[in-house]
């Protein structure tokens, strides 16, 4: 008898079932059962010891799925605002799921966050800590949903959430900001510079929910009418293709300015993102060359482009660390792609 109740007790099932049984007719069993399931205001705090008594700690782990960067750490700036909204200490780690991990680490580091960037608290690690809330789709769900942040056009209010989460957590580490600082000033000095975003590759295949791609015709056109009416010097492209460094280049000459050992693709169609080669930890080095663009994208003083990923970061980071917006910013919408071709392998609306 005593093993067959052993067993009951362990089938999960089984207890769900006998305890929905017992507890029918209690209120707050029926509004657990009924509201808690992802519900975003239902949290389940985990204990592992005694460390950060006095906290609540709120694990940001990796959203994996073969994320890009800056749809990675979008999602972060989401879970960070769900942590700060509560009063929570975030702690962000991005596992052996995130696209530009190093198994072997990067300098002795393991977390992929910390490649790149400082930790965003005090907290080091959750292996011993007393309150932990691990974070969840409905967590990032909701957010969207307070600001109705449901495709790649989204409300001035959701970008200035998003900078001050940018402002509050979010530093490059010392190593990168002096490779970032040294390798803007070589490449782009003092001129007065328009800063120009062409995604080709993947973009091509026309997912659904995701931008028509823009022609790199429009974006010619449209450097073009800013040099006549803000008289920019020079011109910093950042793509990840190099026919469009080609063509920009046999456009405007020498005042056409990128990252030469920039890693890019001749002429496919998958994401640079999702690329393989022999040199040395090639995936940490994807990730640092998307946020050179990035960065240097972001301290232009305009900025032509489409929708994307990297472009909303910009906008975020140029409110966040600059006292003003671009003197220029030329958005080309060429609309959205509504079909049943699913990006399925890298997936933006899932948690």
């Amino acid at each position: 008898m005593s093993s067959i109740m052993d067993y009951l007790r362990k089938n999960e099932k089984l207890v769900f079932w006998n305890r929905c049984r017992i507890h029918r007719n209690k209120a707050d069993f029926r509004r657990w059962v009924v509201e808690g399931y992802q519900n975003p205001d239902f949290i389940e705090v985990h204990t592992f010891g005694d460390e950060y008594r006095g906290k609540v700690i709120y694990y940001a782990g990796e959203q994996g799925n073969r994320m890009g960067f800056f749809a990675e750490l979008g999602v972060t700036l989401i879970r960070l605002y769900y942590a700060d909204e509560r009063g929570f200490t975030p702690y962000v780690y991005w596992g052996e799921n995130y696209l530009y991990y190093e198994p072997d680490g990067i300098k002795g580091e393991k977390n992929a966050f910390l490649y790149y960037f400082k930790p965003v608290s005090e907290v080091q690690s959750i292996e011993h800590a007393a309150h932990v809330v691990y974070s969840d789709y409905t967590h990032y769900a909701q957010v969207k949903k307070i600001y109705n942040a449901v495709s790649y056009d989204v409300s001035e209010d959701y970008i200035n959430a998003m900078a001050d989460m940018m402002k509050k957590y979010i530093q490059y580490n010392d190593d990168t900001r002096a490779y970032l600082d040294e390798e803007y000033e070589k490449l782009l000095g003092n001129k007065k510079t328009v800063g120009v975003h062409f995604r080709g590759t993947d973009f091509k295949k026309q997912y659904n929910n995701h931008p028509v791609a823009v022609k790199i015709e429009q974006e010619i056109d449209k450097v073009k009418e800013l040099i006549e009416k803000s008289g920019y010097e020079q011109i910093f492209l950042a793509t990840d293709e190099n026919q469009a460094v080609e063509i920009f280049k046999k456009e405007f000459g020498d005042i056409v300015k990128v990252y030469q050992d920039t890693f890019r693709d001749d002429g496919g169609d998958d994401s640079i993102a999702f690329s393989s080669s022999d040199r040395e930890h090639h995936k940490y080095k994807l990730g640092l060359e998307v946020i050179r663009d990035e960065y240097t994208l972001t301290r232009c003083d305009g900025l032509v482009c489409g929708y994307s990923n990297v472009t909303f970061i910009a906008r975020i980071m140029r409110r966040s660390w600059f006292e003003n917006d671009f003197e220029d910013y030329a958005l080309i919408n060429n609309g959205i792609h509504h079909n049943g071709n699913s990006f399925s392998m890298s997936r933006q609306e899932r948690g």
